[in-house]
């Protein structure tokens, strides 16, 4: 049996959101620099969001998807595709979390949990529900074989 996950479409909404940021951003810092040269403060501000942007570029590169199969787990790179085939028995452990939207009033909403797969030789994956839509399902059939 294959379980395929399934990428929830809010993921894709925010990665185009901060490239329409990015490229955004980057073309008013050039076209202010550059061509103007009229330093001001939203340009500070543009540097700013330019820079977190950049900053954030790495994570684009973890998301991943996931095969459940009934020998193991295949995980494979969104970006670069890059497979890498784990075996039930070398996950060590999973530890589950919650996520809590909190403001200084009180919680905005209950949260979700997401699981930590902790392999044997000390590495880990987060899946979330924050990025799978079969998030239970792929979760229980992990649980089965583990």
């Amino acid at each position: 049996m294959n379980i395929q996950s399934e990428f929830r479409n809010a993921l894709f909404v925010r990665i185009l959101m901060g490239v329409v940021l990015f490229v955004t951003s980057l073309f008013y810092v050039v076209y202010n620099l550059l061509i103007i040269f009229n330093p001001n403060p939203l340009l500070i501000v543009t540097c700013l969001v330019l820079l977190f942007t950049i900053y954030c570029i790495p994570d684009l590169f973890e998301i991943f998807t996931l095969t459940i199969k009934d020998d193991g787990i295949e995980i494979r790179t969104l970006i670069t595709g890059r497979k890498k085939f784990i075996a039930y028995d070398s996950i060590k452990n999973i530890k589950r979390g919650k996520v809590r939207f909190r403001t200084k009033t009180g919680a905005i909403s209950d949260g979700y949990y997401y699981s930590t797969l902790i392999f044997k030789d000390n590495t880990s994956i987060i899946i979330s529900p924050d990025h799978f839509k079969n998030y239970q399902t792929l979760m229980s059939y992990i649980y089965e074989k583990f």
